[in-house]
């Protein structure tokens, strides 16, 4: 009931709005000319929530003039702006066809035309119309980005390379982590069923990937994932140690990838005492966590106890974590006395608020999984790994 009054009056004063504007231009060009009958009529039609007549009367319209074909324009974002796309397409398609309207007048309309399609999920019809208005116009950044949400969508990376490279020779912006990105995923679909020349290719991407952001995390992982397949597993474990080493922040994603280069090279030496002889490990919990608990590294007993008494200590101990240290608890590898009970109990009574998930830096986008590409904003490279504390504080106002 609310809503629909609020939809009404916000109605009525666009509706006001636009006759005063017209209004006012009229007066002060002193034209003799009045609001055509047809305008007021559809004005009418809106204010009584008649939507398709109203329609009907502005495209019956016979003259049109820049103010009303402005009118037009924004009665058309009115509606595509409210969910109504099928009739803001109308009115956009009904002004593009009018002979009298300039060429510039007519391509902001095309413009219009290609959003109302975007919203209703047309790509393919806002792709031609961007592709035209992008070579007509002198000013293209807009539309170029309007060409890049199309290509990221379909996951046609070949075209967003080109159009981002043109959008960052027009706005002089840094691209390369996007452009990087681009690439890896070229190469991730070239590595899906590799051959010879399919391994070729997306060592070239991987390349391409590197030259546009030699810090990419992405590209490097990926160079170990082509020496897998290749099984080439010295220089993948080498690939994936300077990975882990040298990307702290995201060293997670490349662990099981690191256990199972390492098992492949079948040495004697268990993975876990490996890591830990040859690579500073920020946080052994991590690592351990990470590993499968149904492999056959042999981690002893004691070992195991003192990487979790570390952690209840630091109280840095997550809710992952504590579930590992119960079932370590019921296979006997983990003492079951009033010590692991009293961690037990701190670690949930620091807990209460306590959870571990990815949040992007950008809008603020969360979830239990990690995402290249924020699904929520679209930006590349801003889903992080995060540790969230909500400890409650009490504020005292004297």
């Amino acid at each position: 009931m609310y809503i629909a009054i609020s939809t009404i009056i916000l109605v009525i004063i666009i509706v006001s709005a636009i006759l005063f504007y017209i209004s006012v231009k009229s007066f002060y060009k002193k034209k003799k000319d009045s609001i055509p009958l047809e305008y007021l009529q559809s004005m009418n039609y809106l204010l009584s929530e008649q939507h398709d007549k109203a329609l009907d009367k502005f495209m019956s319209m016979v003259g049109l003039n820049q103010d009303t074909a402005e009118t037009h324009i924004i009665l058309g974002n009115l509606f595509r702006n409210r969910g109504e796309v099928d009739r803001a397409i109308r009115i956009h398609q009904n002004l593009i066809a009018r002979p009298e309207l300039k060429p510039d007048f007519k391509n902001e309309c095309s413009l219009e035309l290609a959003k109302d399609f975007l919203k209703a999920g047309f790509l393919d019809r806002a792709e031609l119309i961007l592709s035209r208005l992008s070579s007509e116009v002198d000013s293209p950044a807009e539309i170029l980005n309007y060409l890049k949400e199309i290509y990221e969508s379909e996951k046609d990376w070949k075209k967003a390379i080109e159009i981002t490279t043109k959008i960052q020779s027009i706005n002089k912006k840094d691209y390369s982590d996007i452009l990087s990105h681009y690439y890896c995923e070229l190469a991730e679909l070239e590595l899906i069923a590799p051959t010879h020349e399919r391994s070729e290719k997306a060592k070239k991407y991987i390349n391409k990937a590197l030259n546009c952001n030699k810090n990419s995390f992405r590209a490097s992982m990926l160079q170990g994932d082509l020496y897998f397949l290749n099984r080439d597993f010295s220089s993948a474990l080498k690939r994936y140690l300077f990975v882990y080493e040298n990307y702290e922040e995201n060293s997670y994603l490349v662990i099981k990838k690191l256990k199972n280069t390492y098992n492949s090279l079948e040495r004697k030496e268990n993975f876990f005492t490996f890591i830990k002889n040859i690579s500073d490990v920020a946080n052994p919990i991590d690592l351990y966590s990470y590993l499968n608990s149904e492999s056959k590294d042999e981690i002893s007993n004691i070992d195991i106890t003192n990487l979790y008494e570390e952690e209840f200590r630091k109280g840095n101990a997550t809710l992952t974590q504590l579930s590992e240290y119960l079932d370590l608890i019921d296979k006997n590898k983990i003492a079951f006395d009033n010590k692991s009970l009293n961690n037990i109990k701190k670690c949930l009574d620091s807990y209460k608020a306590k959870e571990s998930t990815h949040e992007c830096i950008n809008c603020g986008f969360k979830s239990i999984t990690h995402y290249w590409q924020c699904p929520s904003c679209q930006n590349w490279s801003s889903i992080k790994r995060k540790i969230l504390n909500k400890h409650k504080t009490d504020h005292y106002v004297v």
